[in-house]
């Protein structure tokens, strides 16, 4: 049996992976979990939604004004690793970044922690699509955007 201790915000990150900035917290609600207390998996995706919002946000295109550009960012790939439940009332910290775009694709890594242990991590891939689902390049502005959001965080 492993004697490994969880990965927490204050333990280093294995070499590759980078710091993400906190960009939500969440309180677990009774709606959100199971019979248990525990949180329902699917909600670690809405999560990441309302994580990766909050993270274009502050920029000059928040994801609302892209969406009034006519470019959407459908979910094309999700994936979480669950290393330890969420609970009712449990304070959530949502980390996201580590973005990645390469052509008509965007991926945002996720953290999610709770009194600094490691809850789950993820990420989500993304293609930019018109409002009618046809794939797109997204405009240069946009790409500029996301690059500065990258370099930000060391990407």
């Amino acid at each position: 049996m492993s004697s490994k201790r969880p990965l927490t915000s204050r333990q280093p990150l294995p070499a590759g992976q980078q710091a993400l900035p906190e960009v939500l917290r969440v309180r677990v609600a009774f709606a959100d979990t199971d019979a248990m207390g525990v949180a329902w998996h699917g909600n670690y995706l809405r999560w990441f939604e309302m994580a990766r919002t909050e993270l274009m946000r502050p920029t000059e295109l928040p994801y609302s004004v892209l969406v009034g550009r006519g470019v959407h960012l459908p979910v094309i790939e999700a994936f979480v690793r669950y290393r330890k439940p969420a609970r009712y009332d449990d304070l959530l910290v949502v980390r996201a970044g580590g973005m990645r775009s390469s052509g008509a694709r965007l991926r945002i890594d996720y953290r999610i922690e709770c009194d600094a242990a490691l809850i789950a991590t993820g990420h989500t891939e993304h293609a930019f699509t018109d409002a009618t689902g046809r794939v797109i390049r997204p405009p240069a502005d946009v790409q500029e955007i996301f690059a500065r959001l990258s370099a930000a965080q060391g990407g």
